[in-house]
Protein backbone atom coordinates (compact mmCIF):
# COMPACT_ATOMS: atom_id res chain seq x y z
CA UNK A 1 0.00 0.00 0.00
CA UNK A 2 1.36 3.40 -0.97
CA UNK A 3 2.32 5.55 1.99
CA UNK A 4 0.30 8.80 2.06
CA UNK A 5 2.23 12.02 1.49
CA UNK A 6 2.43 14.67 4.18
CA UNK A 7 -0.06 17.18 2.79
CA UNK A 8 1.34 20.28 4.53
CA UNK A 9 4.87 19.69 3.28
CA UNK A 10 3.65 18.83 -0.19
CA UNK A 11 1.44 21.93 -0.44
CA UNK A 12 4.28 24.19 0.68
CA UNK A 13 6.74 22.76 -1.79
CA UNK A 14 4.25 22.78 -4.65
CA UNK A 15 3.52 26.45 -3.97
CA UNK A 16 7.23 27.20 -4.07
CA UNK A 17 7.53 25.26 -7.32
CA UNK A 18 4.58 27.03 -8.93
CA UNK A 19 5.86 30.46 -7.92
CA UNK A 20 9.29 29.56 -9.28
CA UNK A 21 7.89 28.42 -12.60
CA UNK A 22 5.70 31.54 -12.91
CA UNK A 23 8.76 33.72 -12.31
CA UNK A 24 10.70 31.81 -14.93
CA UNK A 25 7.96 32.14 -17.50
CA UNK A 26 7.67 35.85 -16.75
CA UNK A 27 11.38 36.23 -17.48
CA UNK A 28 10.69 34.99 -21.01
CA UNK A 29 7.65 37.13 -21.84
CA UNK A 30 8.32 37.20 -25.53
CA UNK A 31 7.86 33.46 -25.75
CA UNK A 32 4.86 33.06 -23.46
CA UNK A 33 1.51 32.58 -25.20
CA UNK A 34 3.11 31.77 -28.57
CA UNK A 35 3.00 28.43 -30.32
CA UNK A 36 6.47 26.97 -30.70
CA UNK A 37 7.45 26.82 -34.38
CA UNK A 38 9.02 23.69 -35.82
CA UNK A 39 12.26 25.51 -36.68
CA UNK A 40 13.82 28.70 -35.34
CA UNK A 41 16.86 30.75 -36.25
CA UNK A 42 17.99 30.88 -32.62
CA UNK A 43 18.39 27.86 -30.29
CA UNK A 44 15.38 26.22 -28.68
CA UNK A 45 15.97 24.79 -25.21
CA UNK A 46 15.06 21.23 -24.34
CA UNK A 47 16.94 21.50 -21.03
CA UNK A 48 20.31 22.53 -19.65
CA UNK A 49 23.35 22.05 -21.88
CA UNK A 50 27.05 22.79 -21.56
CA UNK A 51 28.50 25.75 -23.50
CA UNK A 52 30.59 24.95 -26.57
CA UNK A 53 31.66 28.48 -27.54
CA UNK A 54 34.44 30.42 -25.81
CA UNK A 55 33.31 33.26 -23.59
CA UNK A 56 29.81 31.94 -22.87
CA UNK A 57 27.76 31.29 -19.73
CA UNK A 58 24.89 28.82 -19.64
CA UNK A 59 22.48 28.39 -16.72
CA UNK A 60 19.19 26.72 -15.87
CA UNK A 61 16.71 26.43 -13.01
CA UNK A 62 14.41 23.43 -12.56
CA UNK A 63 11.40 22.59 -10.41
CA UNK A 64 10.57 18.90 -10.30
CA UNK A 65 8.83 16.06 -8.53
CA UNK A 66 10.36 12.61 -8.00
CA UNK A 67 8.88 9.38 -6.67
CA UNK A 68 11.09 6.57 -5.35
CA UNK A 69 10.14 2.93 -4.79
CA UNK A 70 12.35 0.48 -2.90
CA UNK A 71 15.30 2.65 -1.85
CA UNK A 72 14.22 2.79 1.80
CA UNK A 73 12.95 -0.80 1.85
CA UNK A 74 9.27 0.18 1.69
CA UNK A 75 6.79 -0.98 -0.93
CA UNK A 76 5.09 2.36 -1.45
CA UNK A 77 6.27 5.55 -3.13
CA UNK A 78 8.44 8.06 -1.31
CA UNK A 79 7.90 11.57 -2.70
CA UNK A 80 10.35 14.45 -3.12
CA UNK A 81 9.93 17.94 -4.56
CA UNK A 82 13.16 19.34 -5.94
CA UNK A 83 14.59 22.75 -6.81
CA UNK A 84 17.78 22.57 -8.86
CA UNK A 85 20.17 25.11 -10.39
CA UNK A 86 22.80 24.38 -13.06
CA UNK A 87 25.54 26.68 -14.34
CA UNK A 88 28.46 26.29 -16.73
CA UNK A 89 31.01 28.82 -17.95
CA UNK A 90 33.74 28.62 -20.58
CA UNK A 91 36.19 31.53 -20.54
CA UNK A 92 37.02 33.67 -23.54
CA UNK A 93 40.69 32.68 -23.70
CA UNK A 94 41.51 30.37 -26.60
CA UNK A 95 45.05 29.66 -25.38
CA UNK A 96 44.38 29.32 -21.63
CA UNK A 97 40.67 28.49 -21.20
CA UNK A 98 39.04 28.21 -17.78
CA UNK A 99 35.81 26.31 -17.22
CA UNK A 100 33.38 25.76 -14.35
CA UNK A 101 30.37 23.44 -14.11
CA UNK A 102 27.99 23.58 -11.13
CA UNK A 103 24.86 21.65 -10.22
CA UNK A 104 23.21 22.24 -6.85
CA UNK A 105 19.83 22.06 -5.21
CA UNK A 106 17.56 20.77 -2.46
CA UNK A 107 15.08 17.90 -2.28
CA UNK A 108 12.10 18.41 0.05
CA UNK A 109 10.87 15.14 1.54
CA UNK A 110 7.14 14.51 1.49
CA UNK A 111 7.17 11.09 3.16
CA UNK A 112 8.93 11.56 6.45
CA UNK A 113 12.36 10.55 5.14
CA UNK A 114 15.37 12.89 5.26
CA UNK A 115 15.49 15.93 3.00
CA UNK A 116 18.68 16.32 1.02
CA UNK A 117 21.06 19.00 -0.19
CA UNK A 118 23.36 18.24 -3.10
CA UNK A 119 26.25 20.05 -4.80
CA UNK A 120 28.48 18.97 -7.67
CA UNK A 121 31.19 21.42 -8.76
CA UNK A 122 33.95 21.05 -11.34
CA UNK A 123 36.76 23.52 -12.15
CA UNK A 124 39.42 23.33 -14.83
CA UNK A 125 42.24 25.68 -15.90
CA UNK A 126 44.39 25.12 -18.99
CA UNK A 127 47.77 26.85 -19.37
CA UNK A 128 49.84 26.81 -22.57
CA UNK A 129 53.40 28.11 -22.52
CA UNK A 130 55.40 27.40 -25.65
CA UNK A 131 55.47 23.62 -26.06
CA UNK A 132 54.21 23.07 -22.52
CA UNK A 133 50.57 22.34 -21.76
CA UNK A 134 49.24 22.16 -18.17
CA UNK A 135 45.78 21.30 -16.89
CA UNK A 136 44.77 21.89 -13.27
CA UNK A 137 41.36 20.46 -12.40
CA UNK A 138 39.28 19.89 -9.29
CA UNK A 139 35.87 18.35 -8.78
CA UNK A 140 34.00 18.20 -5.49
CA UNK A 141 30.56 16.86 -4.64
CA UNK A 142 28.29 16.61 -1.63
CA UNK A 143 25.61 13.97 -2.21
CA UNK A 144 23.19 11.87 -0.11
CA UNK A 145 24.04 8.70 -2.05
CA UNK A 146 26.47 7.17 -4.54
CA UNK A 147 26.50 9.30 -7.73
CA UNK A 148 24.68 7.54 -10.57
CA UNK A 149 23.18 9.52 -13.47
CA UNK A 150 23.17 13.04 -14.86
CA UNK A 151 25.15 16.14 -14.04
CA UNK A 152 24.05 16.18 -10.38
CA UNK A 153 24.59 12.44 -9.88
CA UNK A 154 21.04 12.03 -8.55
CA UNK A 155 18.31 10.38 -10.68
CA UNK A 156 15.06 12.11 -11.54
CA UNK A 157 16.30 15.72 -11.72
CA UNK A 158 16.13 16.19 -15.51
CA UNK A 159 19.88 16.42 -16.21
CA UNK A 160 20.41 13.03 -17.82
CA UNK A 161 22.78 13.29 -20.79
CA UNK A 162 24.59 16.38 -19.45
CA UNK A 163 28.07 15.08 -18.69
CA UNK A 164 31.24 17.20 -18.50
CA UNK A 165 34.38 15.96 -20.25
CA UNK A 166 36.13 13.53 -17.90
CA UNK A 167 39.80 14.07 -17.16
CA UNK A 168 41.70 10.81 -16.80
CA UNK A 169 40.70 7.17 -17.36
CA UNK A 170 37.15 5.88 -17.34
CA UNK A 171 35.79 4.61 -14.03
CA UNK A 172 33.03 2.02 -13.47
CA UNK A 173 29.72 2.76 -11.78
CA UNK A 174 30.36 2.72 -8.02
CA UNK A 175 28.61 0.38 -5.61
CA UNK A 176 25.36 1.89 -4.30
CA UNK A 177 25.28 2.86 -0.64
CA UNK A 178 22.19 3.38 1.50
CA UNK A 179 21.21 6.96 2.40
CA UNK A 180 24.53 8.39 3.58
CA UNK A 181 25.80 11.94 3.03
CA UNK A 182 29.25 11.88 1.44
CA UNK A 183 31.91 14.26 0.17
CA UNK A 184 34.06 13.27 -2.80
CA UNK A 185 36.93 15.43 -4.05
CA UNK A 186 39.41 14.84 -6.87
CA UNK A 187 42.31 17.22 -7.62
CA UNK A 188 44.45 16.61 -10.71
CA UNK A 189 47.48 18.26 -12.29
CA UNK A 190 48.71 17.07 -15.68
CA UNK A 191 51.66 18.45 -17.64
CA UNK A 192 52.39 17.69 -21.28
CA UNK A 193 55.47 18.63 -23.32
CA UNK A 194 55.44 18.58 -27.12
CA UNK A 195 58.73 16.93 -28.10
CA UNK A 196 58.17 16.97 -31.86
CA UNK A 197 55.27 17.80 -34.12
CA UNK A 198 53.83 14.32 -33.56
CA UNK A 199 55.26 13.17 -30.22
CA UNK A 200 54.57 14.40 -26.68
CA UNK A 201 55.49 13.33 -23.14
CA UNK A 202 53.25 13.74 -20.09
CA UNK A 203 53.23 13.44 -16.30
CA UNK A 204 50.24 13.71 -13.96
CA UNK A 205 49.27 13.50 -10.32
CA UNK A 206 45.94 13.21 -8.52
CA UNK A 207 44.64 13.23 -4.97
CA UNK A 208 41.16 11.76 -4.47
CA UNK A 209 39.25 11.40 -1.21
CA UNK A 210 35.88 10.14 -0.01
CA UNK A 211 34.39 11.10 3.36
CA UNK A 212 31.08 9.94 4.85
CA UNK A 213 30.02 12.88 7.00
CA UNK A 214 27.37 11.00 9.02
CA UNK A 215 29.64 8.20 10.27
CA UNK A 216 28.83 7.43 13.90
CA UNK A 217 25.50 9.27 13.71
CA UNK A 218 22.62 7.04 14.82
CA UNK A 219 20.14 9.18 12.88
CA UNK A 220 21.72 7.87 9.72
CA UNK A 221 21.24 4.26 8.56
CA UNK A 222 23.17 2.97 11.58
CA UNK A 223 25.89 1.75 9.22
CA UNK A 224 29.10 3.62 8.42
CA UNK A 225 30.77 4.12 5.07
CA UNK A 226 34.50 3.61 4.68
CA UNK A 227 36.54 6.81 4.21
CA UNK A 228 39.37 6.54 1.71
CA UNK A 229 42.31 8.47 0.26
CA UNK A 230 43.92 7.82 -3.11
CA UNK A 231 47.19 9.27 -4.43
CA UNK A 232 48.02 8.64 -8.09
CA UNK A 233 51.12 9.57 -10.05
CA UNK A 234 52.28 8.59 -13.49
CA UNK A 235 53.69 9.50 -16.85
CA UNK A 236 53.98 8.39 -20.44
CA UNK A 237 54.19 9.42 -24.07
CA UNK A 238 51.91 9.79 -27.09
CA UNK A 239 52.76 9.62 -30.80
CA UNK A 240 50.48 10.61 -33.65
CA UNK A 241 51.13 8.19 -36.49
CA UNK A 242 48.69 9.97 -38.80
CA UNK A 243 45.87 12.47 -38.65
CA UNK A 244 43.57 9.68 -37.47
CA UNK A 245 45.74 7.21 -35.55
CA UNK A 246 47.92 7.52 -32.46
CA UNK A 247 49.59 5.25 -29.91
CA UNK A 248 51.45 5.61 -26.62
CA UNK A 249 52.48 4.10 -23.34
CA UNK A 250 51.80 4.97 -19.72
CA UNK A 251 52.88 3.98 -16.21
CA UNK A 252 50.91 4.86 -13.07
CA UNK A 253 51.36 4.25 -9.34
CA UNK A 254 48.29 4.35 -7.07
CA UNK A 255 48.25 4.18 -3.28
CA UNK A 256 44.97 3.56 -1.44
CA UNK A 257 44.61 4.18 2.32
CA UNK A 258 41.57 4.02 4.58
CA UNK A 259 40.76 5.90 7.79
CA UNK A 260 39.08 3.79 10.46
CA UNK A 261 36.82 0.88 9.67
CA UNK A 262 33.12 0.50 9.11
CA UNK A 263 31.64 -1.83 11.74
CA UNK A 264 34.95 -3.66 12.08
CA UNK A 265 35.46 -4.21 8.36
CA UNK A 266 39.09 -4.92 7.51
CA UNK A 267 40.56 -2.07 5.50
CA UNK A 268 44.17 -2.70 4.50
CA UNK A 269 46.16 -0.18 2.53
CA UNK A 270 47.29 -1.32 -0.89
CA UNK A 271 49.11 -0.11 -3.98
CA UNK A 272 48.57 -0.73 -7.69
CA UNK A 273 51.15 -0.26 -10.41
CA UNK A 274 49.95 -0.26 -14.01
CA UNK A 275 51.89 -0.30 -17.27
CA UNK A 276 49.68 0.11 -20.31
CA UNK A 277 49.91 0.53 -24.06
CA UNK A 278 47.43 2.95 -25.62
CA UNK A 279 45.85 3.18 -29.06
CA UNK A 280 43.49 5.81 -30.49
CA UNK A 281 41.79 5.98 -33.86
CA UNK A 282 39.40 8.40 -35.56
CA UNK A 283 37.25 6.33 -37.91
CA UNK A 284 35.39 9.36 -39.21
CA UNK A 285 35.06 13.00 -38.18
CA UNK A 286 32.29 11.94 -35.76
CA UNK A 287 33.32 8.43 -34.68
CA UNK A 288 36.40 7.63 -32.58
CA UNK A 289 37.75 4.99 -30.21
CA UNK A 290 40.54 4.55 -27.67
CA UNK A 291 41.99 1.50 -25.93
CA UNK A 292 44.54 0.97 -23.16
CA UNK A 293 45.66 -2.35 -21.68
CA UNK A 294 48.54 -3.88 -19.77
CA UNK A 295 49.63 -5.66 -16.59
CA UNK A 296 48.65 -4.40 -13.13
CA UNK A 297 50.58 -5.33 -9.98
CA UNK A 298 48.68 -5.02 -6.68
CA UNK A 299 50.40 -5.16 -3.28
CA UNK A 300 48.15 -5.50 -0.21
CA UNK A 301 49.52 -4.55 3.20
CA UNK A 302 47.85 -6.67 5.88
CA UNK A 303 49.67 -9.17 8.12
CA UNK A 304 52.61 -8.87 5.78
CA UNK A 305 52.32 -8.30 2.05
CA UNK A 306 50.21 -10.09 -0.52
CA UNK A 307 51.00 -9.52 -4.19
CA UNK A 308 48.81 -10.16 -7.20
CA UNK A 309 49.50 -9.81 -10.91
CA UNK A 310 46.42 -8.99 -12.96
CA UNK A 311 45.36 -7.10 -16.04
CA UNK A 312 44.19 -3.55 -16.68
CA UNK A 313 41.92 -2.57 -19.58
CA UNK A 314 40.07 0.58 -20.60
CA UNK A 315 38.29 0.58 -23.97
CA UNK A 316 35.85 3.27 -25.11
CA UNK A 317 34.19 4.47 -28.28
CA UNK A 318 31.94 7.37 -29.12
CA UNK A 319 29.97 8.98 -31.93
CA UNK A 320 29.02 12.65 -31.86
CA UNK A 321 26.84 14.31 -34.46
CA UNK A 322 24.69 17.43 -34.48
CA UNK A 323 21.51 15.62 -33.42
CA UNK A 324 22.84 12.27 -32.18
CA UNK A 325 25.49 11.19 -29.64
CA UNK A 326 26.41 7.81 -28.27
CA UNK A 327 29.25 6.38 -26.18
CA UNK A 328 30.28 3.05 -24.67
CA UNK A 329 33.15 1.88 -22.45
CA UNK A 330 34.59 -1.15 -20.66
CA UNK A 331 36.95 -0.92 -17.66
CA UNK A 332 38.78 -3.67 -15.74
CA UNK A 333 40.83 -2.34 -12.81
CA UNK A 334 41.35 -2.15 -9.06
CA UNK A 335 39.62 0.67 -7.16
CA UNK A 336 39.04 2.04 -3.67
CA UNK A 337 35.99 -0.16 -2.94
CA UNK A 338 33.47 2.71 -3.30
CA UNK A 339 33.17 3.26 0.46
CA UNK A 340 31.79 -0.22 1.19
CA UNK A 341 35.03 -2.26 1.18
CA UNK A 342 38.77 -1.77 1.61
CA UNK A 343 39.50 -2.09 -2.10
CA UNK A 344 37.97 -4.08 -4.94
CA UNK A 345 38.58 -5.41 -8.43
CA UNK A 346 35.85 -4.34 -10.85
CA UNK A 347 34.62 -4.99 -14.38
CA UNK A 348 32.39 -2.18 -15.59
CA UNK A 349 30.42 -1.76 -18.81
CA UNK A 350 28.52 1.46 -19.58
CA UNK A 351 26.78 3.14 -22.49
CA UNK A 352 24.79 6.26 -23.27
CA UNK A 353 22.79 7.69 -26.15
CA UNK A 354 21.23 11.07 -26.92
CA UNK A 355 18.96 12.08 -29.82
CA UNK A 356 17.16 15.28 -30.78
CA UNK A 357 13.91 14.86 -32.75
CA UNK A 358 12.06 17.55 -34.70
CA UNK A 359 14.10 20.27 -32.95
CA UNK A 360 11.86 20.32 -29.84
CA UNK A 361 12.22 16.72 -28.57
CA UNK A 362 15.29 15.33 -26.80
CA UNK A 363 15.76 11.71 -25.73
CA UNK A 364 18.61 10.53 -23.47
CA UNK A 365 19.39 7.13 -22.00
CA UNK A 366 22.26 5.52 -20.12
CA UNK A 367 23.04 2.14 -18.59
CA UNK A 368 25.90 0.76 -16.51
CA UNK A 369 26.75 -2.62 -15.02
CA UNK A 370 29.65 -3.27 -12.63
CA UNK A 371 30.82 -6.54 -11.10
CA UNK A 372 33.10 -5.95 -8.11
CA UNK A 373 34.97 -8.62 -6.16
CA UNK A 374 37.32 -8.70 -3.19
CA UNK A 375 41.07 -8.30 -3.44
CA UNK A 376 42.95 -11.45 -2.28
CA UNK A 377 43.38 -10.46 1.37
CA UNK A 378 44.39 -13.34 3.72
CA UNK A 379 41.75 -14.09 6.36
CA UNK A 380 39.09 -11.87 4.78
CA UNK A 381 35.85 -13.41 3.50
CA UNK A 382 35.56 -12.90 -0.28
CA UNK A 383 32.70 -10.77 -1.54
CA UNK A 384 30.99 -9.84 -4.79
CA UNK A 385 28.78 -6.86 -5.62
CA UNK A 386 26.75 -6.64 -8.84
CA UNK A 387 25.47 -3.13 -9.58
CA UNK A 388 23.12 -2.09 -12.39
CA UNK A 389 21.84 1.42 -13.11
CA UNK A 390 19.69 2.27 -16.16
CA UNK A 391 17.96 5.58 -16.94
CA UNK A 392 15.89 7.14 -19.72
CA UNK A 393 14.58 10.68 -20.13
CA UNK A 394 12.38 12.52 -22.63
CA UNK A 395 12.38 16.33 -22.78
CA UNK A 396 10.30 18.71 -24.86
CA UNK A 397 10.50 22.44 -25.40
CA UNK A 398 7.31 24.24 -24.35
CA UNK A 399 8.34 27.75 -25.29
CA UNK A 400 11.77 28.88 -26.44
CA UNK A 401 13.47 28.85 -23.02
CA UNK A 402 11.14 26.59 -21.05
CA UNK A 403 10.96 22.81 -21.34
CA UNK A 404 9.39 19.87 -19.55
CA UNK A 405 10.78 16.40 -18.96
CA UNK A 406 9.90 12.95 -17.66
CA UNK A 407 12.48 10.35 -16.59
CA UNK A 408 12.66 6.81 -15.27
CA UNK A 409 15.60 5.14 -13.47
CA UNK A 410 16.14 1.61 -12.22
CA UNK A 411 18.86 0.78 -9.69
CA UNK A 412 19.54 -2.84 -8.78
CA UNK A 413 22.25 -4.32 -6.59
CA UNK A 414 23.00 -7.76 -5.16
CA UNK A 415 25.95 -8.75 -3.00
CA UNK A 416 27.45 -11.61 -1.03
CA UNK A 417 29.89 -11.29 1.87
CA UNK A 418 29.19 -7.62 2.73
CA UNK A 419 26.04 -7.87 4.85
CA UNK A 420 27.32 -5.44 7.52
CA UNK A 421 28.52 -2.68 5.19
CA UNK A 422 26.62 0.53 4.38
CA UNK A 423 25.45 -1.07 1.16
CA UNK A 424 22.16 -0.84 -0.70
CA UNK A 425 20.65 -4.23 -1.52
CA UNK A 426 17.63 -4.88 -3.72
CA UNK A 427 15.97 -2.84 -6.45
CA UNK A 428 14.81 0.77 -6.54
CA UNK A 429 12.88 2.77 -9.12
CA UNK A 430 12.79 6.54 -9.54
CA UNK A 431 10.25 8.48 -11.63
CA UNK A 432 10.90 12.17 -12.16
CA UNK A 433 9.08 14.95 -14.00
CA UNK A 434 9.45 18.70 -13.99
CA UNK A 435 10.06 22.02 -15.77
CA UNK A 436 13.39 23.62 -16.69
CA UNK A 437 14.05 27.23 -17.58
CA UNK A 438 17.26 27.48 -19.60
CA UNK A 439 17.82 30.59 -21.72
CA UNK A 440 20.30 30.92 -24.55
CA UNK A 441 23.96 31.18 -23.55
CA UNK A 442 25.23 34.60 -22.50
CA UNK A 443 28.34 36.15 -24.02
CA UNK A 444 30.91 37.31 -21.48
CA UNK A 445 33.97 39.14 -22.83
CA UNK A 446 35.41 39.12 -26.33
CA UNK A 447 37.88 36.71 -27.94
Amino acid sequence: MMKPFQSSSQSCVLRISLVLVMMLVAMDRAAVGQALPAAEASPISTGFSLPTTLGTLQYAVSASQSLTWGYYGSQGAEGYSNVTGDLAYLSVSKRDPFSVVLSAGHSFSESGYPAANFVNLGLSQVLNVGRWNMVLADSVSYLPETPTTGLSGIPGLGDLGVNPVQIGPDTPQGALTAYSNRVDNASTLSIQRQLTGKTSANVSGSYILTRFVNNGNSSNTGLDGLDSDLIVGGGGFNHQMSARTGFGGNYSYSRYTFSGSALGAVAPSFTSQTASAQFTHQFTRKWSMSAAAGPQWTTINLAGQTEQLGAYADVSTGYSGHFYQTAASFVHSTNSGYGVAGGALSDGVSGSVGRIFAVVWNFSASAAYTHSSALPVPGVIPFTVNTTVASAQVSRAIVRNLSGYASFTVEKQANTGLATADLFSGAAKVVGFGLTYSPSSKRIGRP
